[in-house]
């Protein structure tokens, strides 16, 4: 029966599987997550410079990513079905990049049978741990960047027996580790991996290569990957116009003034690691915001890293599938210290991971004495692991398909969860229910050691606002601007709305509100370089009669404006009358 399952078959049952299970998500919304901001970003943006998209400066530098996004506004005008169904071709690229890998161990180790391959390639495919990156828009950073990573694996792995990576084949897999790395800049984790791959090439009779051995054959690609990973973050250093934000908060929330210390932060690693182990092996529950993990975890993460040493000394192809995801999977690690997202742990985090965990698991299976003997057995297993991962993702992405019963489920799994109770509200709120939304709210808190703390408080202004206390709403808004963390400019563009209703009502608070308006105009000026700003602080003076002011406002408005701003000429013309007015 092996004999008659071809290449094209496994491809075509690969293809059949992934549409088949996550056909859904092309119906699912836009999640109230991150995506609407995405969104509203492209939908403001008329023009795109390829420049400043690969000039490197913030915290996060993923310009392949941004382009993805570009490509959904001009070819599909951002529908969220095609973007949803975008992802989930990804995902299809990364499965059968997965099987084309295996095929080449499977020729490298005389595997015959083309069973094992294609079971590496569904036990990643249909893994539950990956539903969350390929439903979420916004996940869309680990699958895209995984096609490049497997890429990268698949120049490296040549099914003939050689004892040595071609240079052709080194540069190749650099290339495209640093494509992977323009798409989320973990991917650089992978680099490691990769420059010790020709230690754990078998040699011509199957025995380990002796580690001179193989530096003396491979001293080229080593060189080459050395060179990559100078070149990246050289390019990093030197292109970036803010000394490179990404890997400045690295350092300093590890070893810098930021770090929590040695003790805490080594507890938080050993704790997140044991947890992403076992979540690789047991994914259930999911949940889209983790944010506690038992302290029994602390002792399964210390065992990670005793594996990590053994996988080392083992140099098999196996180990080193495993030591893939190691790698990779240590820039998660990190997360906890650095307090740079919504929730300290995530699944989406161990997509990567888990396409190299798929090929450990089914060739480490293959290579156990038993196999061969009871493979019937091991057979009926991995179809009954199968099935229980198909109805795992199955109805994971199902769920995906309405916010409020993810986020309910969300917070069921995380009862302290309070951006949780945040998003339930606003799909109340999209609902019509505005009163169930009221009552959630009302009963929110968000405490300051939680992060992004201010998004709670902007949705808890929003309510004030629509009930007519524009003064609750400054109030709570202004609270928030005090630490804004990433939402800064947010906060500001809604307590300017917030003074610009309340001198629609009382003309005689423009005076009042004026050095507020100024402040916060000239601050979001500042945070984005948006002439528009200008402009409106061109208003804003003008109104308060202060012409040179604002005509200086206009006069920048003007000149740093977009030639396509329907701002542009107006400012332009108050610029050129109120240089008349006041010149001597």
């Amino acid at each position: 029966m092996q004999e008659r399952i071809t290449a094209r078959t496994c491809v075509l049952l690969v293809v059949l599987v992934v549409l088949g299970v996550y056909y859904p998500a092309i119906f699912a919304p836009i999640n109230s997550i991150d995506d609407p901001g995405t969104i509203t970003y492209l939908l403001n943006t008329d023009s795109f410079n390829l420049r400043d998209i690969f000039t490197p400066g913030a915290v996060y530098f993923r310009p392949l990513l941004l382009l993805s996004f570009m490509a959904d506004k001009y070819l599909w005008g951002l529908q969220e079905s095609f973007m949803h169904l975008e992802n989930v071709l990804f995902h299809l690229a990364n499965a059968l990049l997965v099987l084309a890998v295996a095929r080449r161990v499977a020729a490298r180790l005389e595997i015959a049978s083309p069973l094992v391959p294609l079971a590496a390639a569904l036990l990643f495919a249909l893994h539950p741990i990956n539903t969350e990156s390929v439903n979420w828009i916004s996940g869309r950073t680990d699958p895209l960047a995984c096609i490049f990573i497997l890429t990268s694996l698949f120049f490296l792995v040549k099914p003939a027996p050689a004892p040595r990576v071609a240079p052709l084949s080194s540069v190749l897999a650099a290339l495209a580790i640093l494509a992977a790395c323009l798409v989320k800049e973990t991917s650089i984790f992978f680099l490691p991996a990769a420059l010790i791959f020709p230690f754990f090439l078998p040699g011509r009779e199957g025995g380990r290569i002796p580690p001179r051995e193989a530096l003396l054959r491979n001293w080229p690609h080593l060189a080459v990957m050395f060179t990559t990973g100078l070149g990246f973050f050289a390019f990093r250093r030197i292109g970036s116009h803010s000394h490179d934000a990404g890997v400045a908060r690295v350092v300093t929330h590890v070893a810098g003034h930021d770090s929590a210390g040695l003790a805490v932060s080594a507890r938080l690693v050993f704790k997140a690691a044991g947890f992403y182990l076992k979540k690789l092996f047991v994914p259930f529950p999911l949940n889209f915001g983790i944010i506690h993990v038992s302290d029994l975890y602390l002792p399964v993460g210390v065992a990670v890293c005793l594996l990590g040493l053994w996988l080392l000394k083992r140099r098999t192809l196996t180990a080193y599938f495993f030591l893939c995801a190691l790698a990779v999977g240590c820039s998660a690690l990190l997360v906890p210290l650095l307090n740079l997202t919504w929730t300290p742990l995530a699944e989406r985090y161990l997509y990567v991971p888990s396409a190299f965990f798929a090929l450990g698991c089914v060739f480490g299976v293959e290579g156990l004495p038993f196999a061969g003997r009871h493979r019937t057995a091991v057979s009926v297993l991995f179809l009954v692991l199968l099935g229980i991962a198909v109805w795992g993702t199955a109805t994971r992405t199902l769920l995906w398909q309405d916010n409020l019963a993810l986020f309910r489920d969300t917070l069921k799994k995380s009862p302290g969860f309070v951006p949780a109770q945040n998003e339930i509200a606003i799909a109340l709120y999209s609902r019509g229910e505005t009163g169930k939304a009221t009552r959630v709210l009302s009963s929110m808190e968000t405490p300051a050691s939680l992060i992004n703390y201010q998004y709670g408080l902007i949705t808890k202004a929003t309510v004030q606002i629509r009930k007519g206390d524009l003064d609750a709403g400054q109030a709570i808004l202004e609270e928030a601007l005090a630490e804004p963390g990433k939402h800064e400019a947010d906060i500001i563009r809604r307590l300017l709305a917030v003074y610009d209703l309340k001198i629609q009502k009382d003309k005689r608070l423009g005076a009042t509100l004026y050095p507020k308006s100024v402040r916060l105009l000239a601050r979001l000026y500042q945070i984005t370089g948006d002439p528009f700003y200008q402009y409106r602080l061109g208003i804003v003076h003008l109104a308060q009669h202060e012409d040179a002011l604002a005509g200086a406002c206009f006069a920048v408005a003007a000149a740093k404006a977009p030639a396509n701003a329907v701002y542009r000429e107006p400012a332009l013309k108050l610029a050129q009358k109120l240089a008349k007015r006041t010149s001597p």
